[in-house]
């Protein structure tokens, strides 16, 4: 695009210099017939992409006529068409600023301050409550994009600019970001939900928040080792971004920051739980302000507060939502299965081989079944769970029969994830004994229905406990190919079961859910789930929150299930 130049006039504004020139976009300080200043941005009408519009205006421009005025937003003052040198082009034209950008602060000064980091972020927030109460998210919020413009103290007023890439968002269901916008998107600051499923929510911008906050005190970008090629495919750019987070999960960057119990400050506590809250779990801008507004430096203390705020359930999640923990594995399934089964002509594209079955394998009790259901969930893929005991059949062949009819249907259905619970009932090792021979049969007829069923539109999840029970066979390249252990919950997970099963429940404020998770070792999923529950019945009975008392009582009666098989109820 023609930069213009200095004298030019714009839609009664007089260009006085430039500041940015890209493809389609270019910026200027421009000034009125007062010589008041204002900021314009100019887009080429013929190279703005389709994605950018709405109707025959650039989006951006919806977008700030449906915001109207905010302290932390750039006001928009006019916008109109020119026909230039015989070029069409669209310009909107906001308040002017005298200050510098985020990224150039940070430069200048390195790590900020807690107490002035806290006010940029509460700035932030501010700025997108406001386009939240319009259903729009911004999608681009980086340090690239923020202004601190000079106040009258000799301090700083945070102002978010920049709406090229919002959208607007159903908030009663699914909104998809299109690939071309999302190939223009940041991924160091953006959720992985949104670059590997295209999945608009409110929540994409509350993480950039948090990613900015990071940047703020560390004078770096989260995951900064990662790298990208200028001519990288967006696609393999997110696929990267996502290998790496799985290598390096936003809690392993963020907790090096956890500051000690000797500096800790009001400001430090806040943003460190801040952080924590929105890049490793799903808040709102509501819930992040009331966190960064605190006055409590006990971080769980913090952290369990904002716990207590969040309405929904363990029951109301969905997909990996609703899955304590696990983070690294739920990250990898994200990449290696959810991503190319959602994608399929990128992956044929790219010549992936879309996933065949998964073999979900721990001790009992530590939610195999569960998993495959959320799996199924996030997917968003019709499930279809069955038993090994309603396949088999005394008379001969019937088995057989059921296993190819069980496909048949789940074919029906597609996309579809056929979950096999107990699946080494129905695929047991062969046998070279002769009376052994039906059960042969039945296993090779499972083999031949399994072989590239991802071509059919099924993704087969099968469970164990003894994974060392089944045929060799099932397990190669082409049939139940990815191997994931579900083991017991660690003391992180445990803390987080707690955190999630106590949700949305009438709690005491003696709670110590660190303290619990230590009690807890040794525990399966359900231990905790029954612990939280009896708790609860026994609370509900004498008509008082939930206290740690509560709890306690029921852990120190209660023996593992991976000790017991089963939990112990009845009376002293």
């Amino acid at each position: 695009m023609k930069e213009f130049k200095q004298g030019t006039n714009i839609g009664r504004f007089t260009v006085l210099y430039p500041i940015t020139n890209k493809e389609y976009t270019q910026t200027y300080c421009v000034a009125d017939k007062y010589n008041h200043q204002y900021f314009m941005k100019v887009y080429d009408m013929v190279k703005i992409p389709d994605v950018l519009r709405r109707g025959e205006d650039p989006q951006e421009v919806w977008a700030y006529e449906q915001i109207g005025v905010c302290d932390n937003l750039l006001r928009l003052y006019k916008h109109g068409y020119e026909i230039i040198d015989g070029n069409k082009i669209a310009y909107l034209v906001t308040s002017f600023f005298q200050g510098k950008l985020l990224s150039q602060y940070i430069d200048e000064k390195g790590r900020l301050p807690y107490d002035e980091a806290l006010d940029i972020a509460l700035g932030i927030v501010n700025a997108v409550q406001h386009l939240n109460k319009h259903s729009i998210c911004h999608l681009d919020i980086t340090p690239q994009n923020i202004l601190l413009e000079d106040d009258l103290q000799g301090g700083f007023i945070p102002k978010l600019f920049d709406l090229e890439l919002a959208v607007e968002y159903n908030e009663q269901g699914e909104t998809r970001c299109s690939p071309r916008r999302l190939e223009k998107i940041n991924p160091y600051y953006s959720r992985s939900e949104l670059l590997m499923k295209q999945e608009v929510s409110e929540e994409d911008d509350t993480f950039s928040i948090g990613a900015i906050i990071y940047t703020m005190i560390t004078a770096k970008r989260p995951w900064a080792d990662c790298t990208f090629k200028p001519d990288i495919p967006y696609a393999e750019k997110h696929l990267q971004m996502n290998r790496w987070r799985h290598k390096h999960p936003a809690n392993s960057i963020i907790e090096p920051l956890h500051p000690t119990n000797n500096d800790v400050s009001q400001a430090s506590a806040n943003l460190y739980v801040a952080m924590e809250q929105t890049m490793d779990h799903h808040i709102n801008t509501d819930t992040l302000e009331r966190i960064l507004k605190r006055e409590n430096t006990d971080l769980n203390k913090i952290a369990l507060e904002v716990a207590r705020e969040d309405t929904r359930s363990a029951e109301d999640l969905t997909g990996f939502a609703s899955i304590a923990g696990m983070d690294d594995l739920k990250q990898n399934l994200s990449q290696h299965v959810i991503w190319p089964l959602r994608h399929p002509e990128k992956a044929k594209e790219y010549r992936i081989t879309l996933p065949n079955g998964l073999l979900l394998y721990g001790p009992p009790g530590c939610g195999k079944t569960y998993f495959a259901t959320k799996l199924a969930s996030e997917l968003r893929w019709k499930m279809k769970l069955i038993s090994t005991a309603s396949i088999g059949s005394a008379y001969q062949h019937e088995t057989q029969s059921n296993i190819r009819q069980l496909f048949m249907e789940a074919e029906r259905f597609k996309p579809c994830v056929l979950c096999i619970d107990e699946i080494d009932g129905i695929l047991s090792t062969r046998s070279d004994m002769q009376g052994d021979a039906r059960h042969n049969d039945e296993v090779n007829e499972f083999l031949v229905q399994l072989n590239n069923c991802n071509q059919r539109g099924i993704l087969v999840v099968g469970t164990t406990n003894r994974k060392e029970l089944i045929d060799p066979a099932a397990l190669r390249a082409g049939r139940l190919e990815i191997h994931v252990e579900i083991k017991a919950p660690d003391e992180e997970m445990r803390k987080r079961l707690f955190e999630m099963y106590l949700r949305n429940r009438p709690l005491a404020d003696d709670l110590d859910i660190a303290e619990l998770a230590k009690m807890t070792k040794g525990y399966a999923s359900v231990d905790v789930t029954y612990v939280v529950n009896e708790a609860a019945l026994v609370a509900a009975i004498a008509d008082e929150p939930i206290s740690q008392q509560h709890l306690v009582s029921v852990i120190h009666n209660h023996v593992s299930s991976l000790k017991t098989g089963a939990p112990r109820i009845g009376f002293e």
